[in-house]
Formats: structure tokens, C-alpha cells, sequence
């Protein structure tokens, strides 16, 4: 007599796209294996581009750009370069562009990092270690690893509500990273260096480097997938200090 047949595990139902948001902060292995399993990315990118957007339009509305402006032309001693009866209109004209830029840079500037990195980490785990990691699964990791900056988001539009736009500083005022503790006339270069060391980028690439190696666990394991993510930082940090010191 035949003995019957076992049944197969039935698979694990994904988790909802709102309970991966908290599941990164709160639980964030078991949520990886669940976006591997099943890749989703637009419930994190939906929160991600608003809370960036909330922001930086409060940025926009609060900052005294004219004074950011005419410090800027200051430092970088073109101030001087400028003729009396033209600096006002210089420095209006500059204002008007660099709160424009700041409406912009909230809206395009989460997709464009996550969908930036993404290729990078992309390129990355397969040229180099043939994790075999598909687009869709790679910008899902990368997209729910990006929490913490709307964190950083909802964080850095309480601090501007509640400063006095004459104390705003728009290159730092959430403060989380070691740019924030450098004085205002230090090299623009260490600036740069200094913006990079914050605990939300941080977080972020603790968690990214979790969830890559959750995603293939047999190639990846988590002291390569941390030395990739790393590495990448490291990569993009060295790029924009080079070019800050080369035109600052």
C-alpha cells in the first residue's frame, strides 16, 4: 500500500508593504526575506519621495536664502568680485535659483539615489561575486533600506518648523552627521567628508548590506554583503570630496 504523499509546505504570504516600512526599523532580517521573496518598491519610494518633498518645501519656505546667498559669495571671497550696484540683484537672483533647486532636489532626489545605487550595488554583486541579484530585487532592498532617511525627513521638518529661519543652516540642520559640529569657514572638501559620517546614511547601509545578504545567502554572506555596500560608500564619498576640493 502506498504510503500518502506529503504535503509541501505551503509558502510564506508576504508581508504588506506598510508593515515592511516598519519591519526594516524593527525587525529587519525576517522583513529582507520576505522582499526577496517577493520584491515590491513603491510603497517605500511613495514615502521616501514625500517626506523629502514635505521637507525640503519646508526648507524652501523657512530659509533665508538671501543671507545663505550672500554668506556663500563671502566665504568664497566673490562677494568682492562683484559690482556695488549689483551685488542686491546677484543676490536675489541667486536666492530665487537656490530655493528652486531645494523644491527639485526633494522631489527627484530620493528616486534618483536609490535608483543610482541600486545599479551600483547591482554591478557590484553580480560582476564580482555572480550573486545573480535581478533589478527589480535590487532597487526593493535598496528602496526599503532608505527608511531611515525619512526618518531623518520627518525629523529635520520638526527642527525647521520650530528654528528661527535666521539660525536655519540648509546644507545641516538635522545636525546627525559631523559636518554639523565644523566651523562654517572650514574647507569645503571636509565639509563634504564630514556630511557623509552621518548615523542615518549609516543605518542605512547596515541595513542595505542585511538585506543583500539575505537575498542570496549561499554567495553573499553578511561580511561580504557589508564589505560591497562599504566599499560603494566609501567609492561615492572619495568622488564628491575629490570634486569638492578640486572646485571648492
Amino acid at each position: 500500500m502506498a504510503s500518502p504523499a506529503t504535503p509541501l509546505p505551503e509558502p510564506t504570504p508576504p508581508v504588506s508593504s506598510v508593515g515592511r516600512i516598519f519591519g526594516v526599523v524593527f525587525n529587519s532580517k525576517p522583513t529582507f526575506e520576505s522582499i526577496a521573496q517577493y520584491p515590491t518598491w513603491l510603497a517605500p519610494m511613495i514615502v521616501l519621495t514625500l517626506l523629502s518633498f514635505i521637507m525640503s518645501s519646508v526648507l524652501a519656505k523657512r530659509a533665508d536664502w538671501r543671507e545663505v546667498v550672500r554668506e556663500q559669495l563671502e566665504q568664497s571671497g566673490k562677494l568682492d568680485q562683484i559690482a556695488q550696484d549689483k551685488r542686491e540683484d546677484t543676490i536675489t537672483g541667486g536666492a530665487i535659483i537656490a530655493k528652486n533647486i531645494t523644491y527639485v532636489a526633494g522631489l527627484l532626489g530620493p528616486s534618483l539615489a536609490v535608483l543610482i545605487s541600486s545599479a551600483i550595488y547591482l554591478g557590484a554583486f553580480n560582476l564580482i561575486f555572480g550573486a545573480q541579484f535581478n533589478f527589480k530585487t535590487t532597487f526593493s532592498v535598496v528602496s526599503y533600506a532608505s527608511i531611515p532617511s525619512a526618518l531623518r525627513a520627518i525629523l529635520g521638518t520638526v527642527i525647521l518648523l520650530l528654528k528661527d529661519p535666521s539660525t536655519i543652516n540648509p546644507n545641516n540642520f538635522v545636525a546627525s552627521n559631523v559636518a554639523a559640529f565644523l566651523s562654517s569657514d572650514s574647507p569645503k572638501w571636509l565639509m563634504t567628508l564630514g556630511s557623509f559620517l552621518d548615523l542615518f546614511a549609516l543605518w542605512s547601509l547596515v541595513l542595505t548590506a542585511i538585506g543583500f545578504s539575505v537575498v542570496n545567502p549561499k554567495r553573499i554572506r553578511w561580511g561580504t554583503s557589508m564589505g560591497v555596500v562599504i566599499g560603494v560608500y566609501l567609492a561615492i564619498m572619495f568622488v564628491f570630496v575629490g570634486l569638492a576640493a578640486a572646485f571648492g
